[in-house]
């Protein structure tokens, strides 16, 4: 790319920093840096919740798996959406009215159970961390299309969402979020549009496909399912899942300042997404009809901006996938940072701070997860996977005492614990190939063990506890 490309894309990372830092002047407490106040309209709820699932999964993961696998490559992206509503049915009115600041805080409530508390939250605080390794890979592929050192690239773009949110916390991460998201809506569906018009439409696509690689149009690669229904359930089950438990998103549920803006932003951030995620499957698409198979598909997108646009429009794009990847670290940043100050300090081992002091082990905290994700991501690879691999463990775990905690009444601390205790073990077990249940993921399997544990323990030992 041109270094007129770079200086753009840079600028753009220091107008996103400097947003980060004007935001500082509305942290006045801990809970200002935590929760944003709870203050935050639809509006700004909104673009908070559709920021922290629009990030390089959904942008370039899109792009990849539909170059590969077609249309039905727009799975994932189609069910973070989905997720988002269904998080707006299930429990984000109801999550809200607690007045919580996190999803252990729900656990301990609900179950009586400090150890059920910090069990959750580690568990959820491993995931956040493998979670932001995989934004900091991404911010290697995307800043190294300037010819930036991916070592360095990586170094500079960690380290201006980590000062930014160690800086002003929630509001930071909510404000920036918006800008971000206003680049991403005008440069995501510009390079599908690119890609679309040079590879002649949608129509000059199937006939480029079908006179190059008759083989994919028969295995339908055009169709939703094609021959890969299985993939539908492996990227939208997980997603959800994952959605209805996660701190990232309940954060922002509990910024908001009511439990009516909590269902509203959860409704529309998750249309935004589900309109969106179009566009990058488009692009991978036009990638397929363009380069062939000989490029990589992670690479997809990235091939489509330096080949086919032009340079402002290319520098434009290029700004938006680096918003999507700051948008959701920084998400991750302050639910990890919720995780290890509220979660584990205060409430695990007992620490009294004072509102001030809170706020700077808050700080504090968020440098640390930052640094951590980024060492780890740069340095020891088998560490982020191992870190990644507890997105399932918490996943297949939590989600069970969590989301059926809230309607049925029965569920006990003892059940809570073998629950997550049995599905995190078992999704682990499955994801190492230990065992197969059909083709289901292993997330899915966990959570199934999950279930049986915590009714059958729950119904062995039960209490009087009344759903929330």
């Amino acid at each position: 790319m041109s270094g007129f490309q770079a200086w753009v894309v840079l600028g753009y990372l220091a107008l996103v920093f400097a947003v980060g830092v004007w935001a500082t002047r509305f942290v006045k407490s801990s809970e200002d840096y935590l929760l944003a106040g709870r203050r935050l309209g639809w509006v700004l709820a909104t673009a908070a919740l559709a920021a922290t699932h629009f990030g390089g999964g959904f942008v370039v993961g899109t792009g990849a798996w539909a170059y590969q696998y077609g249309l039905s490559g727009i799975a994932y992206a189609l069910g973070v959406g989905l997720s988002l509503l269904v998080l707006a049915v299930v429990a984000a009115g109801r999550m809200r009215r607690l007045g919580l600041v996190t999803v252990p805080d729900y656990l301990e409530h609900r179950y009586q159970s400090k150890a059920v508390r910090v069990l959750g939250a580690a568990l959820s605080l491993f995931a956040i961390i493998g979670i932001l390794g995989a934004q900091v890979w991404a911010s290697q592929g995307a800043l190294s299309l300037l010819g930036v050192d991916p070592t360095k690239a990586a170094v500079i773009a960690s380290l201006a969402f980590i000062i930014y949110t160690a800086a002003s916390g929630l509001w930071g991460a909510t404000l920036t979020d918006v800008v971000q998201l206003a680049v991403i809506f005008i440069g995501i569906p510009l390079v599908a549009l690119g890609g679309l018009q040079a590879a002649g439409g949608w129509a000059g696509m199937e006939a480029t496909l079908l006179s190059n690689e008759p083989a994919l149009i028969e295995a339908g690669y055009f169709s939703w399912v094609g021959d890969r229904g299985v993939l539908l359930v492996a990227a939208i089950i997980p997603t959800v899942m994952y959605t209805l438990i996660g701190q990232d998103f309940y954060q922002r549920l509990f910024a908001a300042k009511t439990d009516r803006i909590a269902v509203i932003a959860a409704t529309m951030a998750g249309l935004l997404l589900m309109v969106y995620a179009a566009f990058p499957a488009i692009t991978g698409l036009s990638a397929r009809a363009l380069f062939g198979p000989e490029i990589d598909p992670s690479q997809a997108i990235a091939t489509v901006v330096t080949e086919v646009l032009g340079v402002w429009t290319a520098a434009v794009v290029l700004g938006a996938i680096i918003a999507a990847i700051l948008s959701t670290a920084d998400s991750l940043l302050i639910a990890g940072t919720a995780h290890l100050t509220h979660d584990i300090a205060k409430k695990g081992l007992g620490w009294s701070p004072t509102d001030k002091q809170m706020l700077l082990a808050s700080r504090f905290a968020t440098v640390l997860i930052g640094l951590s994700a980024l060492v780890m991501a740069l340095g020891v690879q088998a560490i982020i996977e191992l870190l990644l691999l507890s997105y399932t463990m918490y996943a297949a775990g939590v989600f069970i005492p969590v989301v059926l905690g809230l309607y049925w009444s029965r569920g006990t601390s003892q059940g809570a614990m073998a629950g997550i205790l049995l599905g995190a073990v078992v999704s682990v077990l499955a994801a190492m190939d230990v065992f197969v249940v059909g083709q289901w993921p292993p997330i899915v399997v966990g959570a199934g063990a999950s279930l049986l544990a915590y009714l059958s323990v729950s119904l062995l030992w039960p209490n009087r506890r009344q759903p929330v």
